[in-house]
C-alpha cells in the first residue's frame, strides 16, 4: 500500500510539472493517462485485473496511434471497448464460447480497418459499453445473492462505465452540452475514479455492506 501511495505521489508531481509547461486541457489529458496506469497494480490477482490493464494502456496506445500514425481514435476504441467486455468474462465461459468470441473479434477488427464514417463506430462503441454496464450489474447482483452483501466496488465501476457511455451518446445524438465544460467535468470525475480504484480492490472490506 505504501508503495502505491509513493507511486501516486510521484505521478502527481509529474503532473504538476506538466501543468506548469502546458495548458489546462493538455494537463487534464496527460494526468488522466498517468493516473489510469496505476489501478492495474492495485487490482493485480483480482477478477478485474485484465479490465483495468486494458484501461491503463488504452489511452497511451490511443495517444501514440493518433499522434504518430494518424489513426482515428474511434478505430482504436472499437477494439478497446470489445477488449473491456471480454476482460469481464469468466475464463471458463470464454473457453466454452471461444468460436463466438473469435468471430466477434474478427468483426471488430474489420470495423477498425474499414472506415465507414464516425456514427457507426460510435454506435457500436456505445452498445459495447452498455453491454459492459449490464455485465457489471449482473456481477453485482450475483454478489448480493451469494454473499448477502452490497459491494460498492461494482456500483462505482458501473457508474464510471455509464459516464463513458454518456460521452459517446453526446457525440452520437449531439446533446446540447457545451463540449469543453463537459470534457472537464467528465475527465475530472474519471481522475477521481482512477484514484479510487488505485486505493480500493474488489475485496476491500470498507466497500462491503453486509445485509441482514
Amino acid at each position: 500500500m505504501c508503495t502505491l501511495l509513493n507511486l501516486l505521489i510521484y505521478v502527481l508531481l509529474i503532473a504538476f510539472k506538466i501543468l506548469i509547461m502546458t495548458n489546462l486541457s493538455n494537463t487534464i489529458f496527460y494526468l488522466s493517462i498517468l493516473i489510469w496506469l496505476l489501478p492495474p497494480f492495485r487490482q493485480y490477482k483480482t477478477f478485474f485485473f485484465s479490465y483495468f490493464l486494458v484501461l491503463g494502456i488504452a489511452d497511451v496506445l490511443v495517444f501514440f496511434t493518433t499522434k504518430f500514425f494518424e489513426m482515428s481514435s474511434y478505430d482504436f476504441y472499437v477494439i478497446v471497448s470489445f477488449s473491456l467486455f471480454i476482460a469481464l468474462q469468466e475464463i471458463e465461459y470464454l473457453k466454452k464460447k471461444k468460436i463466438m468470441f473469435i468471430g466477434l473479434g474478427l468483426i471488430v477488427i474489420c470495423l477498425s480497418f474499414f472506415r465507414i464514417g464516425n456514427n457507426p463506430y460510435i454506435s457500436f462503441i456505445a452498445v459495447l459499453h452498455l453491454m459492459i454496464i449490464l455485465r457489471i450489474l449482473y456481477l453485482f447482483v450475483m454478489v448480493v445473492a451469494q454473499k448477502h452483501a452490497i459491494n460498492f466496488f461494482y456500483l462505482v465501476l458501473a457508474f464510471y462505465e455509464f459516464t463513458i457511455l454518456l460521452k459517446f451518446l453526446n457525440f452520437l445524438f449531439e446533446l446540447k452540452v457545451e463540449a469543453e465544460t463537459y470534457f472537464y467535468i467528465t475527465t475530472f470525475f474519471e481522475l477521481i475514479v482512477g484514484i479510487f480504484f488505485t486505493t480500493f480492490r474488489e475485496d476491500s472490506s470498507k466497500l462491503v455492506y453486509k445485509l441482514k
